[in-house]
């Protein structure tokens, strides 16, 4: 069967040839389109470890001295942080919120910041010393701010939401929580509560202790998971803090489940947002963190780029499709006297239509295979598709294995759906004029 198959598409070479590179170029074709899209499908589905539904930023501005409102008389820090203590009590007061948070950045924004960590070969088991970026956010405890209950961020050994009680500082030793990628960068297991590590540009100034293990994060859309910390550090009571808050920190607030969010933006603009302010300090943005996300993607351009790969994918798709099906029309159309022949000697109709999708398959397995080498070079060489290039800013931040990011299984999955398609184009291509072409007679196809 197979040799009298391959006989049959030698004897059709001719014919075939012109099939066969077009198959092939569809094949390179379909393959680099098929690619960025499974990019942007793995890094969409990475876990956020977080959630930010129904969480809101506030943020506070100062009135300087061009400002009709500007008081000089509380201008000064300890007035300012007196200030920013009045509004915080009004919104830890309001009833539709569960918890809040004070910090400098946080999960889902378009940037974060990051520092040259290191450890001494005595906190790690293979005394090695070791020198890692790691992303961090700072956190403020005051009253009752909990910024891993605000964001929903979970220990990484019980799951359970993280209670930060008991948060310890000194002048140059502050406690934070690292994630799972950052415990086995920086000690090689995530026992490590309670070990040290530093920046390695100041390790006598800046410190940090292990406080607890989270869960990996997924700082901002599209990233992957990163060696991160979230600092944590008590509310300040000295003077010259207020550019610290005013600059730096927002004031995050999570509604508790069932508030109508919707009637709370309202009433919060309405009602609450006159009440917070102080001396020169003043309420001046209220926004949720969905609706900021979708800021940061609509700045960095990343749901036109979606859009345009799952279009070019598309129209990539459409055109080889009909390219394919529209040279198998013209193939079963010069083939006609050949299936007259086949059907006045006892063929049936099932069984040409199955020889010619058979046939169909093998040319595109063919050309499919002859195309893998170029793609496998260009792979190679070049990598693989990017479309997230130009956002991605901190290519050393890509730890975690995710299928983007895992060449020999990326591989894989692209070369299989690419082939299925190509195979699949090609049988539909093969039948559909095949099946035309024999609904009429034998001897008018004879005639012809």
């Amino acid at each position: 069967m197979i040799t009298k198959l391959l006989h049959q598409i030698w004897n059709e070479r001719k014919q075939n040839a012109w099939l066969f590179i077009e198959l092939f170029v569809v094949s390179l074709f379909v393959w680099f389109s098929i690619d960025p899209v499974i990019d942007l499908m793995s890094r969409s589905n990475i876990p956020q470890n977080y959630n930010d539904d129904n969480v809101y930023e506030i943020r506070f501005f100062l009135h300087w001295d061009n400002s009709p409102k500007y008081n000089p008389a509380l201008a000064d820090d300890k007035y300012t942080l007196e200030a920013y203590r009045q509004c915080l009590n009004i919104i830890n007061d309001l009833p539709e919120i569960e918890t809040y948070c004070i910090a400098r950045m946080y999960p889902g924004n378009a940037s974060r910041f990051r520092e040259q960590c290191s450890v001494d070969s005595t906190q790690r088991a293979d005394k090695k010393s070791v020198n890692v970026d790691v992303a961090y956010y700072y956190s403020i405890q005051a009253l009752e701010s909990n910024y891993f209950k605000t964001f929903g961020i979970k220990d990484a050994a019980s799951g359970k939401i993280v209670e930060s009680t008991d948060i310890k500082s000194t002048d140059n030793t502050l406690d934070a929580y690292i994630t799972e990628t950052a415990a086995m960068t920086l000690f090689g297991t995530k026992d490590c509560i309670g070990k040290e590590f530093f920046a390695s540009s100041a390790p006598d100034y800046l410190r940090w202790r292990v406080k607890g293990v989270i869960k990996d994060i997924q700082a901002s859309i599209y990233y992957e998971y990163a060696p991160t910390m979230i600092v944590c550090n008590k509310m300040p009571t000295g003077t010259g803090v207020g550019a610290l808050y005013l600059g730096n920190h927002t004031i995050s607030i999570k509604l508790k489940e069932g508030v109508d969010a919707h009637k709370f933006e309202q009433r919060f603009r309405a009602e609450i947002m006159p009440k917070l302010k102080a001396g020169n300090l003043y309420c001046a943005q209220f926004t949720s963190h969905k609706k900021l996300k979708e800021e940061g993607k609509k700045d960095y351009g990343i749901n036109n780029l979606y859009r345009q790969n799952i279009i070019l994918t598309l129209f990539a798709l459409l055109s080889g499709f009909m390219g394919i099906f529209g040279t198998f029309w013209l193939r079963a159309s010069a083939r006609r006297r050949e299936t007259g022949i086949m059907q006045s000697i006892g063929a049936t109709r099932s069984g040409i239509v199955r020889q010619y999708a058979t046939e169909a398959v093998v040319l595109a397995s063919a050309a499919f295979l002859l195309a893998l080498p170029l793609i496998f070079h260009k792979v190679y060489t070049f990598g693989f598709a990017d479309p997230l290039e130009g956002y991605l800013r901190f290519r050393e931040f890509e730890t975690a294995n995710f299928l983007h990011n895992q060449p020999i299984q990326r591989f894989a999955t692209v070369t299989v759906i690419s082939y299925l398609f190509l195979v699949l184009v090609s049988i539909i291509g093969a039948t559909v004029p095949t099946a035309a072409t024999i609904k009429r007679h034998p001897a008018d196809a004879l005639r012809e």
